[in-house]
């Protein structure tokens, strides 16, 4: 049997706000249903959560604040 792909949280998070700010829509409703997509689509890939081993996966209001948190740093890089 292989080896899982190890993916980190934070990844994640970075791409989604990426979709985001290109669909221009940074509503907590938006991102939850983007980081479910993105989820989903890793589970199908084989791919696993590191955050995840041992603690238990963050609340929807904890995604969303830790995303805005990343879209906040993308503007800042992208100077927009």
């Amino acid at each position: 049997m292989p080896k899982l792909k190890r993916i980190k949280i934070t990844d994640v998070r970075v791409a989604v706000a990426k979709e985001c700010l290109t669909y221009n829509d940074t509503s907590k409703e938006n991102i939850t249903k983007i980081t479910k997509a993105y989820l989903s689509q890793l589970k199908k890939d084989g791919c696993k959560i590191q955050h995840w081993e041992k603690k238990n996966p963050p609340t929807q209001t904890v995604n969303a604040t830790k995303v805005q948190l990343e879209i906040q740093k993308l503007k800042k890089e992208w100077h927009i």
